[in-house]
């Protein structure tokens, strides 16, 4: 070949290659655009109307429960289960401690059929349940509520908003990329422009921290996760931040959360519906051998740890707050179960309860629901022969009160109120010099703050989370006799730091704060929230 003939020859190649590029290109997104059409009509589960009559199909919302009717059947004893991955469970629905629980209910003396709805959804707090509950009781009619409460993740998750902020029905497991969920979890993320690699890169996640045994009969894909040691201990680690009163700052925000949890039940106690609230163990709790060698991983002494503080905080606020409610503690259960029999009752390095954990959860349940809502005192079987959880307790009473004193402080009736806020605790504590002090709220979505008297002030201060240099606009706005006030527009550039609105009107009775813009979910769709350190009322 001469050449001209090659210099010829090199802008037809030129061609073919970019002619050939634009037609794969485009038979991509051909492609592409015919498979989400697919996923929409056969992938994406519908929620239920919540004014319909149709049936709900929970499988299809991937919940660990099947069809139901909206309305119980004549002589239908309904139980909502409400709870995270403990409750969803590693097992299949019958063998998941709900599932134990119907079969015990069934079981007893009582004069009913029982069903007890599983609505437990992994990677979620307290502050989801009762946003769940909320939704699934004008879905689903029902006659008692059982919430339970892991003291492993989730006053950590509620404190440091490890669960998402704004709730949706079973959005972790639907949503995917969540990496603890992923090894077994069918549904995938949205990472990539083509949605089939997004389905591709699912199933490459799928590898990650997944068993290398198969599961043994009765379990689901839950149970295919499975930490390797060092991960295993470093998770122990962090639970174990519930018993460190150096924590207990950074932990209000969770106990912010029980207390509006416990509130809400005692709420629907009063009602005339049957409520329980029951606390679950972390394995370090119950298998003291893991405990050590958690502590000495983290080499930490075992005297910095009260091992029993949750539970005297959770119930000094039930004493206050919700004494009609009935709080089951299963933490002796497990103890003693253990010890007696030597069965590990949590599955592999999964944390969560196997099959004899569910069993013993499900039966001990029962037993006290039996008891408190049904009177039948015989139905708790005493336990074996056991030892407690030892240790100092490092908070008195007293101690436990005063810590407790900033939540009361503005949910008694005459206090501040605040709505539209996580972590509200932390929007008027006074504290403004630490960057993990802050409340949250999504943009476009007010948070309120009603004062219980009306209070004279000079001007208002805000201060932003600005740590990493993210800039706000907000609106921000006043109530006093004459109506709402609006302060700042948040129409100009956007603020950081500390802003000051000077104010020379009459006494507050409210404040209300949008947040309008963040700098950072230009970047980041999915953080587009508002960060508020503090916000002071300046006399």
């Amino acid at each position: 070949m001469t050449e001209k003939q090659s210099k010829k020859r090199y802008p037809a190649l030129l061609a073919n290659v970019l002619l050939a590029a634009l037609f794969t290109g485009l038979s991509l997104w051909l492609a592409d655009l015919a498979f989400r059409a697919y996923e929409r009509a056969q992938l994406v589960p519908q929620l239920p109307d919540i004014e319909g009559q149709a049936p709900v199909n929970l499988r299809a919302l991937r919940y660990n429960d099947g069809w139901l009717e909206r309305a119980p059947a004549a002589g239908e004893f309904r139980i909502l289960s409400l709870g995270d991955s403990f409750a969803y469970s590693v097992l299949e629905p019958d063998l998941s401690y709900n599932g134990v629980l119907q079969s015990e209910l069934q079981q007893s003396a009582v004069d009913a059929q029982f069903r007890v709805v599983n609505l437990g959804e992994p990677a979620t707090g307290t502050r989801q349940y009762r946003l769940a509950y909320d939704y699934w009781s004008q879905v689903l009619e029902h006659h008692g509520v059982l919430f339970m409460i892991f003291i492993g993740n989730d006053l950590l998750d509620d404190a440091y908003l490890h669960a998402a902020v704004e709730w949706a029905p079973n959005e972790a497991v639907l949503r995917g990329d969540n990496p603890i969920l992923e090894p077994g979890n069918r549904r995938v993320p949205r990472k990539f422009p083509l949605r089939m690699l997004d389905y591709a890169y699912a199933w490459l996640m799928s590898a990650r921290n997944r068993s290398e045994q198969a599961l043994p009969e009765g379990y689901n894909w839950a149970g295919l996760t499975d930490f390797d040691r060092e991960t295993f201990l470093r998770i122990n680690a962090r639970y174990m931040e519930n018993f460190d009163p150096r924590k207990l700052p950074e932990l209000l925000p969770g106990y912010e959360q029980v207390l509006r949890l416990l509130q809400r039940a005692q709420g629907l106690a009063a009602q005339g519906l049957k409520v329980a609230v029951a606390i679950a163990p972390s394995q370090a709790q119950v298998d003291d051998e893991l405990r050590a060698e958690v502590l000495a991983h983290a080499q930490r002494p075992a005297d910095d740890f009260d091992m029993r503080l949750p539970l005297r905080i959770i119930d000094r606020l039930r004493e206050l707050h919700a004494p009609e409610v009935a709080v089951i503690d299963l933490t002796p259960a497990f103890r003693a179960e253990a010890q007696f029999s030597g069965a590990p009752l949590y599955f592999r390095r999964n944390t969560h309860w196997d099959k004899a954990g569910n069993q013993l959860a499900g039966r001990v349940l029962a037993g006290h629901l039996l008891a408190q809502w049904f009177g039948q005192q015989d139905a708790v079987t005493p336990l074996p022969a056991f030892e407690p959880l030892s240790g100092p307790a490092l908070l008195t009473p007293a101690e436990i009160e005063a810590y407790l004193a900033p939540l009361a402080g503005y949910r008694d009736a005459g206090g501040t109120r605040i709505s539209g806020a996580v972590r509200a605790i932390h929007l008027m504590d006074g504290v403004t010099e630490r960057n993990d002090n802050w409340a949250i709220a999504p943009l476009h979505s007010p948070v309120l703050i009603e004062f219980g008297q009306a209070l004279d002030a000079s001007a208002l201060r805000v201060h932003l989370y600005d740590a990493d240099q993210r800039r706000y606009r907000f609106r921000l706005e006043v109530r006093t006799g004459a109506g709402w006030q609006v302060l700042a527009e948040g129409a100009g550039e956007p603020l950081s730091g500390v802003q000051e609105f000077p104010w020379q009107g009459d006494a507050l009775s409210a404040v209300r704060i949008t947040g309008l813009y963040s700098s950072v979910a230009e970047q980041d769709p999915g953080n587009a929230y508002l960060h508020i350190k503090e916000l002071e009322i300046i006399r």
